[in-house]
């Protein structure tokens, strides 16, 4: 008969349902850790792919309806432009160049031989010059 219980008595069934209580918390607070960090890398990878996904918005946003337009030449300081040296605008035509370095457009060969270096500048543009003739300032660094 003492072979089929396997307490003797009272005290130490008592210390072995104690002990067997303190396995199964042990068990429980480690599962709950475990899935609390797995919620945890799940709720980063769903930021971190949202503000990625925000950041591309942006930047299409950008390329799409806005100019940067930097580096302006003495000659095409007139105007809205006067005493500018960089500036974003609003472009009047969607997904166009986002960058404008107004310099490159004339080079300083044909600088020499023309008398009017802003005409060719409006030229090259062709139809990307609304953003020297009508800019829509945004953002505007002035020299």
């Amino acid at each position: 008969m003492s072979e089929s219980r396997p307490h003797l008595n009272r005290r130490r069934h008592q210390a072995a349902l104690a002990k067997q209580h303190m396995r199964r918390r042990k068990r429980r607070l480690a599962r709950i850790r475990r899935i609390r960090l797995w919620r945890t890398l799940r709720s980063l990878r769903f930021w971190s792919r949202a503000s990625v996904l925000v950041v591309l918005l942006l930047a299409v946003s950008f390329w799409s309806k806005f100019a940067f337009v930097y580096d302006i030449p003495a000659y095409a300081d007139r105007g809205p432009l006067a005493g500018i040296a960089a500036y974003v605008t609003v472009k009047p035509w969607w997904f166009g160049p986002p960058m404008f370095d107004l310099a490159n457009y004339v080079s300083p060969d044909d600088l020499g031989a023309l008398n009017q270096p802003y005409s060719l500048l409006l030229t090259r543009l062709d139809h990307y010059d609304a953003i020297v003739l009508q800019p829509n300032f945004i953002w505007v660094l002035r020299k």
